[in-house]
């Protein structure tokens, strides 16, 4: 009867911290402090309740069920808070009643000054003054396409120069990372643009392999050979660099924040293992997850060859609002030295007449596809358009999203054996 007794108020204590976690949840005024009492009070009233069952119930079963829980509270909430955490303050969540200077962290981890719900809230404004802005007449419309709204009125409406580039993003991944980062490097320098270096480490991939911490080792290792190559950068041509290393989800890493003012530049082949070529045993598949991080980014994103060549860009043209900023923003900040411009898909008279104009501008001459020809079996362009072409400009990277797929590379869907950049804007 005593034991029953001990054990009810043990659970009654309990409850009791329970219930001032869940005031301290409701009442405290930043994310630190409501994670402070439900960790805390939490996690002694969720222990106290667990003893109280111990105690009342009396049985081996019971007493060792009830410690392994206690003793599985007792090691994962302490983990789980610091990363909450941790992840909170990176994200910029507010510090009540901390000024600047008391704040500890300031010189050790890095923060953006917003919390991360006005960065979003910003992002959606600017999104909104967009729209406003090429916001135009559509009394009589010659496409559905916002982009050729009153086109024989207004001519053809650049989205580009709404959402140009502001920064260039660069993904290094394996032994060429050197040779394209200078490329993204030189586009930056030319539009005088920063440059982000981003080395991302798929942890998905070495927690896989037998021996994670070699595995990270070796991938370590080899990034450490050419990493001075990229700081060298800034120097050699007067960019503005920042390098990141981050380990986690790569495909996040390379895509960043969700930022459409970003120019992403990517590898035609490679991942975030950094061809260390550590197998994973219970894997069927390479690791791979390159043509997945366009679909992530929603601004403008290059696969690009390690070496840039004058020659043919090809469009796979279909009218899309994507396709129409691809064209514009590979024709205004001539990303490559196109020699011709080739347009393969069904363009009506008001969309030849705006491609035409843009190319003029661009002093590049440009050539149709005759209406009859098609594009083989599994394939997106026919090989008259795009064998000698040093670039192909689509509205989508073909399906499905592998570098590799039954043994066949991803660009010889857009045309068997071709090899080039890849511009798309998804």
């Amino acid at each position: 009867m005593m034991v029953d007794l001990i054990a009810l108020l043990v659970k009654f204590v309990g409850v009791g911290f329970l219930l001032i976690a869940t005031i301290g949840l409701l009442r405290f005024d930043d994310p630190f402090q409501r994670m402070h009492a439900a960790t805390k009070a939490g996690t002694l009233g969720a222990g106290l309740v667990l003893i109280g069952t111990m105690l009342s119930k009396s049985s081996l079963d019971s007493t060792m069920m009830g410690g392994m829980t206690l003793l599985f509270l007792i090691l994962t909430i302490p983990v789980a808070s610091h990363l909450l955490a941790r992840a909170a303050y990176l994200s910029g969540a507010e510090l009540a009643g901390i000024g600047d200077a008391d704040n500890a962290l300031r010189d050790v981890l890095k923060r953006p000054e917003q919390p991360i719900e006005e960065q979003a809230e910003r992002l959606d404004l600017q999104g909104m003054a967009a729209a406003a802005e090429t916001d135009i007449a559509t009394e009589v419309p010659v496409s559905a396409d916002p982009v050729l709204c009153d086109a024989e009125k207004s001519g053809f409406v650049s989205l580009k120069d709404v959402v140009a580039p502001e920064r260039v993003r660069f993904a290094a991944v394996g032994d060429a990372a050197p040779k394209l980062a200078r490329r993204a490097a030189e586009f930056a320098a030319r539009t005088d643009l920063p440059l982000i270096a981003v080395v991302a480490v798929d942890t998905g991939y070495v927690d896989a392999t037998d021996n994670s911490t070699e595995t990270i080792r070796l991938i370590r290792d080899k990034v450490g050979h050419w990493l001075p190559d990229l700081r060298s950068l800034s120097d050699d041509l007067g960019v503005s660099v920042e390098l990141v290393y981050q380990e986690g989800d790569a495909a996040a890493s390379m895509a960043g924040v969700g930022d459409v003012r970003e120019f992403l530049v990517l590898p035609t082949d490679g991942w975030a293992d950094h061809g260390v070529g550590v197998a994973t045993p219970h894997a069927t598949k390479q690791p791979d997850g390159l043509l997945r991080v366009a679909s992530m980014h929603p601004g403008p994103t290059l696969y690009a060859v390690d070496v840039p060549r004058a020659g043919p860009v090809t469009v796979l043209f279909d009218g899309s609002y994507d396709i129409w900023r691809a064209l514009d923003l590979a024709l205004v900040e001539r990303l490559w030295t196109a020699t011709e411009l080739r347009v393969f898909g069904y363009v009506d008279a008001a969309s030849r007449v705006e491609i035409e104009q843009r190319a003029a501008d661009a002093n590049t001459p440009v050539v149709f596809a005759d209406p009859e020809l098609t594009a083989p079996d599994e394939a997106l362009l026919p090989e008259q358009m795009v064998s000698d072409a040093v670039a192909v400009i689509l509205p989508d990277l073909p399906r499905p999203l592998r570098t590799r797929w039954y043994g066949t590379f991803w660009q010889d869907k857009i045309s068997p054996n071709w090899r080039g950049d890849v511009l798309v804007w998804t």
